[in-house]
């Protein structure tokens, strides 16, 4: 046999065994179920995602959920005194025979 009878034979066999191939694959539904993973359907958006995805996005939904719980729930932040109201009522108070560190004017020790 020449050579290139040889070649034609090898292209013959190569072309059968692709043949063979492609009707496998269009029997068997295009893939592989390895390389196709099963998509669900998020029921909030619509689309069809992977398990993976689907149970990350519940997960963030809850996490979202219990913060805007919680945020709802939270107490208001108690108002602010009044400085100055405090401050005139403290300075009502002190006595002025007394300094900060509990000595009257005159160096002896104040007892209460």
């Amino acid at each position: 046999m020449s050579v290139e009878g040889t070649v034609d034979a090898i292209k013959d066999g190569v072309q059968a065994v692709t043949d063979k191939v492609q009707e496998a694959t269009i029997q068997d539904g295009g893939a592989s179920s390895a390389e196709k993973p099963a998509l669900l359907l998020d029921e909030v958006t619509g689309e069809h995602v992977s398990k993976t995805e689907l149970k990350k996005r519940q997960k963030n939904r809850e996490k979202e959920a219990k913060k805007a719980e919680k945020e709802a729930t939270r107490q208001a932040p108690p108002a602010p005194k009044n400085k100055k109201a405090n401050a005139e009522e403290e300075e009502a108070k002190l006595n002025p025979n007394v300094s900060a560190i509990g000595y009257s004017t005159d160096g002896r020790r104040d007892h209460d």
